[in-house]
């Protein structure tokens, strides 16, 4: 055990000491005894003050210093970059991998982007681990990307309110991610330690998703030390952080670069607009008047997701329970999800993905919509063709 003290304040003739108490059983005896018999000096003659009590504190110290030499060797490689204590094991990135000038490359290639897409929030992150840990520059980075909206704005102070911002940042993210729970490799305990490798998983997932211009480094693996709780017992195992980033690269800025025929249409026959409008417009009141529905205005009035999820059901003939959707949705996550559900069912339907996401119809983006309603309306076709 190891004991030193932290001197108090001076107030009515009375020495005030905290004593701070920690034990580690790999340290030896007789530091114990030597630290006991100091802190029971301090006890005795506390009251009396004095240049032996300050002396004793002093030596305490120097003590404990010589404790935190003595274990060096047993936390060779480890450094304070945040902990995974989940299950069975503490986890810690070696020594190692943070000299790799690929895990610096990558954790500077991302905190660049992260600045990049805040310019405008006045948001300046200088170190990953730190800056994200306690949840508010998460909840800027996922309302700038995806358009959501965290209702805790105030800056958490207490470790349970920034867990409670954390959590709900992270489900936001989680939501709009689409990643299966056993995809997922952070959590708020995680993030909220600064265990680096969570924090890397966790932004280059964000990365690939909404598109960095940046190209990350390809098979970044970070060697992490993993100690075992009961035993003590240490081994080094591997993260894969990234995979072939130049072919991730190249898939995204493919996909952006893909004119369709709306991309030509806004760019080359704008005077076009409002005919292609006005026969979409006809086709989903077509398919709508069946449950005495109408729609009048066709960047309003698909932005919920409420109709997309009617025309979806109509089109494939089942029911879709009211429970899984909101009829009448407020919040910007209801309407999400509702949008979300839309395009799902559509991808269970066949219909190839238009390109657009969720976010953008519930931003009323006029080109996305009518790409979905487009593709609805080419698949009732297929579907109605005679045989």
């Amino acid at each position: 055990a190891v004991v030193s003290t932290q001197s108090g304040h001076y107030g009515r003739g009375l020495h005030c000491y905290t004593l701070r108490v920690s034990f580690l059983a790999t340290f030896e005896l007789h530091i114990f005894v030597r630290i006991m018999t100091l802190l029971a000096t301090i006890l005795k003659r506390g009251h009396s003050g004095g240049r032996e009590v300050t002396n004793a504190v002093k030596e305490v110290d120097e003590l404990e210093r010589e404790k935190e030499e003595a274990l060096r060797p047993l936390t060779s490689g480890i450094m304070e970059t945040g902990m995974d204590e989940s299950g069975d094991y503490k986890r810690q990135v070696s020594n190692e991998s943070l000299k790799d000038p690929q895990v610096q490359a990558l954790s500077q290639q991302l905190k660049e982007w992260i600045n990049d897409v805040l310019t405008d929030d006045h948001i300046v992150v200088k170190n990953l681990c730190e800056d994200l840990s306690d949840g508010q520059v998460l909840s800027a980075l996922i309302e700038s990307l995806a358009g959501a909206k965290i209702e805790h704005k105030e800056v958490a102070q207490s470790v349970a309110s920034q867990k409670a911002k954390l959590t709900e940042v992270l489900n936001q993210i989680n939501y709009h991610l689409q990643v299966a729970d056993d995809g997922i490799k952070w959590n708020v305990d995680n993030i909220h330690n600064k265990y680096l490798v969570s924090v890397l998983h966790l932004l280059v997932a964000l990365a690939r998703h909404y598109g960095i211009q940046r190209r990350l480094p390809s098979f970044v693996k970070i060697n992490v030390l993993q100690i075992t709780k009961a035993t003590q017992q240490t081994e080094t195992i591997s993260e894969q952080i990234t995979g072939d980033e130049e072919r991730e690269h190249y898939n995204f800025a493919a996909r952006q670069q893909e004119r369709d025929v709306f991309d030509t249409l806004f760019d080359s026959a704008p005077d076009k607009l409002n005919a292609v409008k006005g026969s979409l417009m006809a086709f989903a009141n077509k398919q709508l008047s069946k449950i005495d529905k109408s729609c009048n205005n066709i960047e309003e009035d698909f932005a919920n997701g409420v109709n997309l999820v009617i025309m979806m059901s109509l089109a494939e003939g089942y029911y879709v329970p009211l429970y899984s959707f909101s009829m009448e949705p407020e919040a910007y996550d209801h309407k999400l999800h509702n949008v979300t559900l839309a395009l799902n069912l559509m991808q269970e339907a066949g219909i190839p993905r238009p390109k657009c996401t969720a976010e953008s119809i519930v931003s009323k983006d006029l080109k996305s919509t009518l790409r979905v309603l487009y593709s609805i309306y080419l698949h009732l076709l297929q579907v109605q063709a005679p045989r």
